[in-house]
């Protein structure tokens, strides 16, 4: 298997933005662009790239932009060059066959990504859904490649300074196993491992922004243990409000051994002399003499209503005089 580390990623045919959903969740990705022709597909579905509540609640530790482009992948942008990966998912098949070689000049020539994936169908497969004759999986495929096809296209664009390795995605039924994989991809990696700079690669910005997102990113300096101390406060307030609203305990006293069965507690993998010593650091919590127990005085949720608050027959009594409120309606 082939491994591609990318911080910084194009996805080229962008479409409905599904494949920017899977991206946007691998927490090594720090840049994503999308990029696609159709302005209103885009528009339709751009609200895919938004933070949800689950990443505003679960702050990335490394910061995150995705920004949608609506542009041809014909044209050079300077915003993308020199990614670590640029991804055409089946893409190629929708152009003209006359503007494949503008594309590949565009992306491996001038656009110069560390790597590029690129699949598309395998014409070979195709026996295998009793097409008709010239049949394509797609209203929209301008062409489809045999196995050798893609080979030969491969082998062309290596002019650029680029190897590759071939994979293939779904596997054919025992028996046809000769006609190869559904699709068909390649992996393509740079030779160069730095880039002449020109003026064009900083100037050109010729796709139209359609959103740019920003995510939450979680605050370096809120170590692991600063996240522990505020579990252990949480875990022993309420522990004890447990305590205090059942047996009327006003502290309660806690074993660091209950603390760590907690599965919130136990994923931090420290011991109980070290969660004696942040508990040691939190005005909250007291640390026994022994080490081994923390006692946390018990404070109610809300206050108790005094004897002044209650009448006779225990019923509350608001301080507002009830004959002073008056009420108009007009019909």
């Amino acid at each position: 298997e082939a491994v591609v580390s990318t911080q910084s990623t194009g996805d080229f045919g962008a479409a409905e933005l599904t494949f920017v959903q899977y991206l946007k969740n691998l927490d090594f990705v720090n840049q994503i662009f999308a990029v696609d022709i159709d302005r209103g597909l885009l528009n339709s579905h751009k609200h895919r790239c938004k933070p949800l509540m689950f990443d505003h609640l679960n702050k990335r530790v490394e910061p995150l932009n995705i920004s949608v482009f609506c542009g041809s992948v014909l044209e050079f942008d300077s915003r993308l060059y020199d990614l670590d990966c640029i991804c055409a998912i089946e893409l190629i098949e929708h152009l003209q066959a006359d503007d494949v070689n503008t594309f590949s000049a565009n992306l491996f020539g001038s656009l110069q990504p560390k790597h590029v994936v690129i699949t598309t169908p395998n014409k070979d497969f195709n026996v295998l859904f009793e097409f008709e004759p010239g049949q394509m999986r797609h209203w929209d495929h301008k062409f489809e490649w045999t196995r050798e096809e893609f080979v030969s296209y491969c082998e062309g664009v290596m002019v650029y300074g680029y190897t590759y390795k071939l994979f293939g995605i779904g596997e054919p039924p025992a028996e046809y196993e000769t006609v190869g994989h559904c699709s068909q991809g390649a992996i393509f990696t740079r030779i160069a491992a730095r880039l002449a700079t020109s003026a064009e690669t900083n100037t050109s910005h010729v796709y139209e922004v359609m959103t740019s997102v920003d995510y939450p990113v979680a605050d370096k300096s809120h170590t692991p243990d600063y996240h522990l101390s505020n579990e252990l406060i949480y875990l022993c307030r309420r522990l004890g409000q447990d305590q205090y609203h059942t047996e009327g305990d006003e502290e309660t006293v806690i074993a660091i051994s209950h603390l760590q069965t907690f599965p919130s507690v136990d994923q931090y993998r420290v011991s109980n002399e070290h969660i004696a010593q942040l508990a040691r650091a939190c005005s909250e919590l007291q640390v026994l003499e022994d080490g081994l127990s923390i006692m946390v005085c018990n404070v109610p949720d809300s206050p108790e209503p005094s004897e002044s608050d209650l009448s006779e027959n225990g019923d509350f009594v608001a301080e507002s005089n009830l004959d002073d409120i008056v009420c108009e309606v007009e019909w």
